[in-house]
């Protein structure tokens, strides 16, 4: 008898199934109602690493529907992801969980390593375009999870094999500018939700093969349903089928202080990062996105707290922390300007 013990009896998992459990490494994206119910469940079940992501503390208000957290939490203000490692080596020492106290833009260009699976647990398109990107680049498997009121959404993606993020919501541009509104959402539709994602989770660590690609689950807890639709793969996809960014036609506030813009593609991150360093700008790179973090020496205004960009090869930029659309657009402008100028020098 092991602490597996009932789920290895269940046929779909058996034996074997419990060791590629043990033998997976899952990156979980947001630490708030989905990300702390779905990590709990794979840390019950025994899967073998976690890497948390969320640059976020604990609230009060986070208490009506993110498991995990107590009042303690709240009243320190807790970085999430440290609270939720706490909480989760509680429930099982075997697994090993990384706490990542950060944005997913910052994340972007670390080394993390072999990763089978990533979960989708944010709260908004922002973040989620981000996530399809990466995944995109690194033909990686998501599964895809949204809340709101008392529906919610899952969907296996995997831009191989299926659709894409931006196939099932060919408006993620438009989403992406509504990511700070406050929506409400009843506190049974999390579990719910996040149990239909970790059974995704499960049939593609366990059963790949049986995973449908195309299928969209649609969940009310009010009435009690679960549907599913299916949803094909857009052959004129801007991102999945040309591997290039959605184009917008300028720079525009999608969130607080973020803006987004597009550069003309394609890109090439470290002849931008060069130019940046010349002026004292400090850039992180990979192949997939270069992070700018400003100083006073650069092309913009000063500001609290420190503004940042970040630059997909898309061409897809993100401006956070700038404290207005002015700011933002002059270094928009000098990026615009000079990738265009190294472009008519190639």
């Amino acid at each position: 008898m092991t602490r597996y013990d009932r789920q290895i009896r269940v046929g779909k998992v058996g034996l074997t199934g419990q060791e590629k459990l043990q033998d997976s490494r899952l990156l979980i994206v947001g630490c708030g109602a989905l990300g702390t119910y779905t990590a709990e469940q794979l840390v019950r079940g025994g899967v073998g690493e976690l890497l948390l992501v969320d640059p976020d503390t604990v609230s009060f208000t986070n208490l009506q529907r993110q498991t995990l957290f107590t009042e303690a939490d709240a009243h320190t203000k807790r970085l999430k992801v440290a609270a939720a490692k706490d909480a989760l080596l509680a429930i099982n020492s075997q697994v090993t969980i990384t706490a990542l106290p950060m944005s997913f833009d910052e994340l972007l260009v670390k080394d993390l390593g072999h990763l089978d699976l990533v979960l989708d647990c944010t709260d908004n398109f922002l973040v989620r375009s981000a996530i399809n990107t990466f995944c995109l680049h690194y033909q990686l498997p998501f599964i895809f999870a949204a809340c709101a009121g008392t529906t919610g959404q899952v969907m296996a993606l995997h831009p191989a094999k299926g659709p894409c993020l931006n196939c099932v919501f060919p408006q993620m541009a438009e989403l992406a500018e509504k990511s700070c509104e406050t929506i409400g959402v009843i506190t049974p539709l999390i579990p719910l939700v996040s149990s239909l994602q970790v059974g995704q989770a499960y049939r593609y660590l366990l059963e790949p093969e049986s995973l449908d690609w195309q299928q969209l689950l649609v969940a009310d807890v009010w009435q009690g349903q679960v549907q599913t639709f299916q949803i094909t793969k857009n052959p004129a996809c801007p991102l999945c089928a040309k591997q290039q960014s959605v184009a917008l036609p300028q720079l525009k506030k999608v969130c607080g202080h973020v803006f987004q813009g597009q550069l003309p593609a394609p890109i090439d991150l470290p002849v931008i990062a060069h130019h940046l360093a010349a002026i004292e700008e400090k850039a992180l790179q990979n192949k997939l996105a270069l992070r700018v973090v400003l100083t006073k020496k650069g092309p913009h205004l000063s500001a609290e707290p420190q503004p940042n960009v970040t630059i997909f090869k898309t061409g897809r930029t993100l401006f956070y922390d700038f404290p207005d659309l002015a700011t933002a657009t002059k270094m928009f402008d000098w990026l615009l300007t000079t990738n265009t100028a190294l472009e008519e020098n190639l």
